[in-house]
């Protein structure tokens, strides 16, 4: 069989005027790449900032102490004793402590976080090495006693998998409902279901509810199954109740649905609805603190990131398989920010559906 390049050519122009008339897909070869390859870079440029510090100043070290206070990626948090570092560690509000004594230097630690523990003591290491210099330049020799201790609140055995496993957890269900969400209506309109049911009596509200609870029982199956494995098979920790976390997933997935639900409004066929990944997934990636602490998310657009269900989901399932929280403790807000990102999106997909099917 002979192979002709001007048939070659044929093909080539044909899928050309194909794309031409695709708007959407000119936009996402376009822009869609400049703009992950934005996100990207500003998420692994290594900088961060808010970084929570809490300082104890129980006498001496003054350098140390004017080295901490100088950093400007740290907020200081001054508080009166060791117990409070503790105690606010272990509520999440603060990131890490310094305790700076006359006979050592503690620094507590939430190694939930790896990458801003590392930031943390390192900046700590630097900060006692200045003052060692400036002492020793001064005739003076810090002591042996005066040694810089570690110690974590949560997680001192823990390692980079254990970190990002309850994040990663959320974000695989998130990803496959949303796909299977959106792509399922696509369906039900290529098939012409939707148009049945809107002229039965069911309202469009019972239609969506019907779609997210016939969902649900899939997207609890996928959770039970995902939360088997990072804890099986990689070994990350469950210290949580089992039933907390999968409530936090599920309450995702549900958002999920609906976000699956109102997107597929702007889709005419499933190769479309792949389109949407770069533009709801990946961002959502780099944005929620999975792979990077939101402190390394650039503070122009770091508000973005409270937007974004996966932040509140990945808080929830850390605080929850890594630290033992209950439902109380991640209720707000990250329990109150996935139930408001539900209703908004359960809102907009019934409206959407009434403006394309009714």
């Amino acid at each position: 069989m002979s192979h002709s390049p001007e048939r070659a050519g044929v093909v080539a122009l044909r899928v050309i005027r194909q794309l031409k008339r695709d708007r959407r897909t000119i936009g996402l070869i376009v822009f869609a790449p400049i703009v992950l390859m934005i996100l990207f870079g500003y998420a692994l440029s290594g900088d961060m900032s808010g970084v929570t510090l809490g300082l104890v100043d129980g006498g001496g070290h003054a350098g140390l102490r004017s080295h901490l206070e100088s950093i400007q990626d740290f907020d200081v948090l001054y508080l009166g004793s060791e117990s409070d570092a503790e105690r606010l560690i272990s509520e999440g509000q603060l990131d890490g402590a310094a305790v700076l004594g006359p006979d050592e230097v503690q620094v507590l630690l939430d190694a939930s976080s790896l990458q801003i523990a590392g930031a943390i003591a390192a900046a700590v290491q630097a900060g006692a090495a200045k003052e060692r210099a400036g002492l020793e330049t001064a005739g003076r020799q810090l002591g042996e006693e005066s040694a810089i201790v570690m110690r974590y609140i949560f997680g001192y055995d823990l390692e980079m998998m254990d970190t990002v496993g309850p994040a990663i957890l959320g974000l695989v269900v998130f990803f496959f409902t949303f796909i299977n969400a959106a792509i399922a209506f696509i369906r039900e309109r290529s098939q012409g279901t939707l148009e049945k049911f809107m002229v039965s009596p069911l309202s469009r509200v019972e239609m969506v509810s019907g779609y997210v609870l016939g969902f649900s029982l899939f997207t609890l199956l996928q959770s039970a199954t995902t939360l088997f494995v990072v804890t099986a098979l990689f070994k990350v920790p469950l210290r949580g109740s089992a039933l907390t976390a999968l409530a936090v997933v599920l309450l995702l997935g549900a958002g999920a649905l609906v976000l699956g639900c109102f997107f597929s409004n702007f889709a005419r066929s499933e190769f479309q609805v792949v389109q949407f990944i770069p533009l709801i997934i990946t961002p959502q990636i780099v944005l929620c603190g999975i792979w990077w602490p939101l402190q390394s998310v650039p503070e122009f657009i770091r508000p973005f990131s409270y937007m974004l269900p996966l932040t509140y989901a990945a808080h929830a399932l850390r605080a929850v398989m890594l630290k033992g929280a209950g439902i109380g403790d991640i209720l707000y807000p990250d329990l109150l920010a996935l139930g408001i990102f539900f209703l908004i999106f359960f809102a907009a997909a019934t409206l959407m559906l009434r403006r394309e099917v009714g």
